[in-house]
């Protein structure tokens, strides 16, 4: 970070936050920080949504921005993130760079008193996230990593079906998520040596269902093996276990999360959640998840007829038009939720807290470390003698 960058946002702290200009009747204004497909989706799904509106973008050039505004008519374009960050018409920062510029430009943002929503992962590693939610903190500031998966109804619909353990407690989970990497062109992010691979482009889908299926067990342990391609993880397995000895579950012992990603091959994405009592299926692709099928056991080999929760998706009005990335129209319940909690003056989004990504942090840094091993701004931690399964064990 330059001098006078520091400086800049120095200044910029030391101010009151900025005065958020939405109240119930005024939209929530959105400020875009990057001119990327996956930018471009969420306006596209910001323009359906009522009470919300994209107000500026920036781009790391003026050019870019402005054709980015003309495309999404979004009425202010700069030429700078920091440009972006001093708006005052901006209430809330969304942030759609590569993985690699997140906690740069999220620590900006807070520190330039903006709500800021961090699209997935929040950052490369664990320690950077744990900073980055302590500044929020101390900020007073809004922060969320955009897991926007647990935002659909199909999701707050499974986590009611598990805690009324309508298929009794839940043993273990398994699912898989693979889509299939462009080998012929090594420029695509994928393959950039910190933030590539498939474990921190998807593997958080996967993790944050621990979460779900256990709701208050403590994380455990994670154990992962898989093969690397051009210096990235390329397919993992991988098991997660969770401690739930302090609840009523505890004698079905530990839960264990089965995940597998790859990025050879577009898989199915279908995720089982097995229960004592049977089991709930979320059909793929579940990262969009738009339908629940609960099937009870009658015996072994026997079941009863399912029972079906569907949540299609929100009515997509762009028709003919293709989307960056598939289901994306289903940004409009994230929005929404960012939307009343800054409303009703939260910090946190109570479908992805601050702990969600903490915890989920903590698994896809042991996957990636587990699988590729040198990534220096993972391995930096350990070479000075930390390991969080280790800090873990030594805490009470």
């Amino acid at each position: 970070m330059t001098i006078s960058r520091t400086l800049r946002l120095l200044s910029l702290s030391a101010q009151p936050a900025l005065a958020l200009g939405y109240n119930n009747n005024n939209p929530v204004r959105w400020g875009i920080l990057s001119a990327g497909r996956i930018a471009s989706d969420y306006v596209k799904a910001m323009k359906t949504t009522e009470g919300a509106t994209a107000t500026a973008v920036a781009a790391r050039s003026a050019t870019k921005a402005a054709t980015f505004a003309s495309t999404h008519s979004i009425p202010t374009s700069h030429g700078s993130y920091t440009d972006l960050l001093s708006n005052p018409n901006v209430d809330v920062i969304y942030i759609g760079t590569i993985a690699d510029h997140h906690a740069e430009w999220a620590r900006e943002s807070i520190l330039a008193g903006k709500p800021t929503v961090v699209e997935k992962p929040m950052t490369l590693t664990y320690d950077t996230t744990k900073e980055l939610i302590e500044l929020a903190r101390d900020q007073n500031v809004f922060l969320m990593e955009g897991m926007w998966t647990r935002c659909f109804p199909a999701m707050h619909k499974l986590r009611e079906l598990i805690a009324s353990e309508v298929v009794g407690p839940i043993i273990y989970s398994q699912m898989d998520f693979g889509w299939e990497f462009p080998t012929n062109s090594l420029d695509d992010r994928i393959w950039l040596p910190d933030s590539g691979g498939v474990t921190l482009d998807v593997g958080m889908y996967v993790a944050q269902l621990g979460q779900v299926a256990f709701p208050g067990a403590k994380l455990k342990d994670v154990k992962a093996t898989g093969t690397v391609m051009n210096g990235v993880d390329y397919s993992v397995s991988a098991t997660v276990t969770y401690d739930r000895n302090h609840r009523s579950e505890s004698s079905f012992g530990d839960g264990m999360l089965q995940l597998t990603l790859t990025g050879a091959a577009n898989t199915e994405e279908r995720c089982v959640l097995q229960g004592t009592k049977g089991r709930i299926i979320i059909d793929g692709p579940f990262h969009v998840p738009q339908r629940l099928r609960v099937l009870h056991d009658q015996g072994r080999g026997d079941e009863s007829n399912e029972v079906v929760y569907d949540y299609p998706l929100p009515e997509d009005p762009y028709s003919g038009e293709e989307w960056n990335n598939p289901g994306s129209i289903g940004f409009v319940h994230q929005i929404n939720e960012v939307g009343k909690a800054l409303r009703e003056g939260k910090k946190e989004c109570e479908s992805f807290t601050w702990e969600d990504s903490l915890e989920v942090a903590r698994i896809v840094d042991e996957i990636v470390y587990q699988v590729r091993g040198e990534r220096d701004v993972l391995t930096r931690h350990r070479r000075d003698g930390g390991d969080w399964l280790e800090e873990q064990a030594g805490s009470s």
